[in-house]
Formats: C-alpha cells, sequence, structure tokens
C-alpha cells in the first residue's frame, strides 16, 4: 500500500513538474498579456495596459479580443483614430463584437464623422449592446 501511494504521489509530482515546464501557445501568451493589460486598465494605467495588449497582439495577431482591448486602451488615452483601426480589426475577426463597433462609433462621432458614428451605434445596439441606444440619442438624433 504504501508503495502504492508513493507512486501515486511521485507521478502527481512529475506530472506538475511537467505541466510547468510545457512552454505557452502563442495564444496562450496573447490571453496573459491580454489578463495583465486589463489589470493595469483596470487600475487607470492605459499606457501599460496599451502595452500589454500590444504584447497579445505580437504574440496572436488573430486575436480580436486584443484589438478591442487595445482599441479601448487607445480611445482612452484619446487617440481616436489608432483606436478606429483596432476597433475596425476587431470587428474584421468578429463581425458580431458590438462592443467593437460601439467603440468604433464613438471614435468616428469624436472624430466628426456622425453619419459612420451613428452606424456603428446602430449596428451594436441591433448586436444588443444596451449603451449604444443612449449613445444614439445622444449623438444621432
Amino acid at each position: 500500500m504504501k508503495k502504492l501511494f508513493l507512486f501515486v504521489v511521485f507521478t502527481l509530482v512529475s506530472f506538475t513538474i511537467f505541466a510547468q515546464s510545457v512552454p505557452k501557445t502563442r495564444e496562450e501568451e496573447s490571453e496573459s498579456s491580454i489578463e495583465f493589460g486589463n489589470i493595469k486598465a483596470n487600475n487607470g494605467d492605459w499606457k501599460g495596459a496599451l502595452n500589454d495588449y500590444t504584447n497579445a497582439i505580437g504574440y496572436y495577431p488573430k486575436n480580436g479580443l486584443a484589438y478591442f482591448h487595445s482599441g479601448q486602451a487607445k480611445q482612452n488615452l484619446k487617440d481616436y483614430r489608432a483606436a478606429l483601426v483596432d476597433f475596425s480589426k476587431a470587428i474584421y475577426f468578429n463581425n458580431s463584437d458590438a462592443a467593437s463597433y460601439y467603440g468604433r462609433g464613438l471614435c468616428y462621432i469624436l472624430l466628426s464623422n456622425k453619419q459612420k458614428g451613428c452606424f456603428d451605434l446602430s449596428k451594436a445596439s441591433e448586436l444588443g449592446y444596451n449603451e449604444a441606444n443612449q449613445a444614439i440619442q445622444d449623438y444621432c438624433n
């Protein structure tokens, strides 16, 4: 019985050590960078968050969520043109991403393109993004 117990413990310890030594995939690295960025964003460190989101995109350039978060950071840093580009890439990877339509719509409006902005806000609302309804009332009517 003691030998069986030692075998099980040895197997579990070996597996744990092996699991820790397996390198992360590029997608996992991207997700980790997004998580670090979100922590910084929640603390108001938009520049630090943007750096992490940029790293996430570098690890896995097809990560639409990384582009969305990068767009949010750039929007909070008032770099609306760059945010618009990131929101557009997020939409390219997921054309039902209501939050990206909302963010892009606000950027268009802040860049004095009401027509495109209201179109995107309407699309965000259509996709179920409730905050878009108030923005439509504020900017489009």
